[in-house]
Formats: structure tokens, C-alpha cells, sequence
């Protein structure tokens, strides 16, 4: 009998098979496990495998303590009903985990947000926004949340949230474009109290607002995340948002929806 195993990267590090969790043990498999996961169907040289697992406290034995780190990884795995033989790679170089887009909630993003593209490229905002949705809501909150790797956390978990912020950016912008302004404001308000610091966001949240009629909230939001930059950051907002906040101010026929 043929078991479906899933990995989920885009949260709280997670596997399960056939929707049943494996408790995968704290500590170094998890790490080790992440760092397979991040560049999946790729070989990970050994070097870097041991970097992402023990950090400053490298091992005397680097090489075989990965592979006897491995060695458990891979029985945690089958013991959870997941065929880690079938897998993990092993290779002279290093080491690889093979996972189709449909077994890997990252691969699966991504390819969401390949679909979003060529509904762009066709000129179909609804079926880009629609691709978009489904894409983030494959996020369950910060990727590898509880998973104790410095490397890890300092230079794979920024790029992976870069790709969300985008993805939220382009959505937020998509449903803007097609008169979703009063469902976004609580949705932005929400973004910006995670992202002070995100320009974008406080832009499209003071588009929303002023295309609901509520001119002086959107000026207040310009107002509010002035003040923050200048008083935590030493700068002023960036030329868009400026630009926006004087086109609010003479109510520029141009923010209207198209």
C-alpha cells in the first residue's frame, strides 16, 4: 500500500503521512530535515548541511556525524510510515531529499505563483488573484518557526518571506485594481501591524481608504507612518509614498478605480 507523505516548510516545520503527523524530534533532525526540505530535489553539499545543523559548534567529525545524524533522520521517517530510503539522496558531495510540488507545500507555492504569472500574461487579473489566494493560503506563519538553526533563520527563512510579502504586494494590489478596497483595509491594517516598516502596505492601505470615501484616514495613515519612520528610523518615507499622499490631498482623479 502506497502512503501520501506531505512536508510543510511555509510555518511551523511539519510531516505528515496520509494526514496522520510524524513527530520528528527536536533538535538536529528537525534542522537537518529543513535543510534538505529548503532545496529539495537538489543535492545540499556536506559543508553546508553541517553549517545549517550545528552552526558554531561544529562537530570534530563533521562528515560522520551527519551521516549518523541521517542515519536517525531516516528511521524517524520510516518509522512514521514515510519511505525515506525511496527519498533521500546520498551522493559523494552531499545529500538530497526528492519531493514533488504536490508533497512539498513550498513547491507547491511556488508553482501557484507560476500559475499567477501566466494569468497575468493572458491579461486575467480574476484568475491571477484567484492563483494568488490559493498560493498564500498555503502559509501557516513564520517558515521554520521551531526549527533551532542559526543558518537557517539568517539565510534561508528572509528569502522565503521576501517571496510572501511579494505575493501578498501583488494581491493586495490585484484586488485593488478590481474594487476590493473595502474587504482590504482590516486585511492591511493586519499586514502593517506585523510590517510597520513596509511602505507598500501603508500605500495600499491609504488607497483603500480614500477610495472609500475617507479621505482624512488616509492622510492620517500618511501622517502615522511618517512620524514612525522619522522617530524610529531617522528617514522620511520613500518618493511613492509621497507621491500618494499628495495626489490624496488634491484628490487626483487618477486613484480612482479603472
Amino acid at each position: 500500500m502506497t502512503h501520501e507523505s506531505r512536508f510543510h516548510i511555509l510555518g511551523p516545520l511539519e510531516v505528515t503521512v496520509d494526514d496522520r503527523p510524524v513527530r520528528v524530534p527536536a533538535g538536529r533532525q528537525r534542522a537537518l530535515l529543513a535543510s534538505l526540505l529548503v532545496d529539495a530535489n537538489e543535492i545540499v553539499p556536506v559543508d553546508e548541511l553541517v553549517e545549517r545543523v550545528w552552526g558554531r559548534q561544529r562537530p570534530r567529525h563533521a562528515r560522520a556525524a551527519l551521516h549518523t545524524c541521517l542515519t536517525r533522520l531516516r528511521h524517524t521517517l520510516d518509522q512514521g510510515g514515510c519511505d525515506a530510503s525511496g527519498m533521500i539522496r546520498t551522493t559523494a558531495a552531499g545529500y538530497g531529499i526528492e519531493a514533488p510540488p504536490d508533497c512539498l507545500d513550498h513547491l507547491r507555492f511556488q508553482e501557484l505563483l507560476r500559475h499567477a504569472r501566466a494569468a497575468a500574461w493572458r491579461g486575467d487579473p480574476a484568475g491571477e488573484s484567484a492563483a494568488l489566494a490559493e498560493a498564500l493560503s498555503i502559509w501557516r506563519g513564520a517558515p521554520l518557526a521551531d526549527v533551532p538553526s542559526e543558518a537557517l533563520h539568517s539565510e534561508v527563512v528572509p528569502k522565503l518571506t521576501e517571496e510572501w510579502l511579494r505575493a501578498v504586494e501583488r494581491s493586495n494590489a490585484l484586488d485593488l485594481a478590481l474594487g476590493r478596497h473595502g474587504e482590504l483595509i482590516g486585511e492591511l491594517r493586519a499586514l502593517i501591524r506585523r510590517h510597520p516598516y513596509h511602505e507598500r502596505f501603508w500605500g495600499q492601505l491609504m488607497l483603500a481608504l480614500y477610495r472609500c470615501g475617507r479621505q482624512a484616514e488616509a492622510l492620517q495613515a500618511y501622517a502615522s507612518v511618517r512620524e514612525r519612520l522619522r522617530r524610529e528610523l531617522g528617514v522620511e518615507p520613500g518618493r511613492e509614498l509621497r507621491r500618494l499622499q499628495l495626489a490624496i490631498l488634491r484628490e487626483d482623479p487618477g486613484l480612482a478605480v479603472r
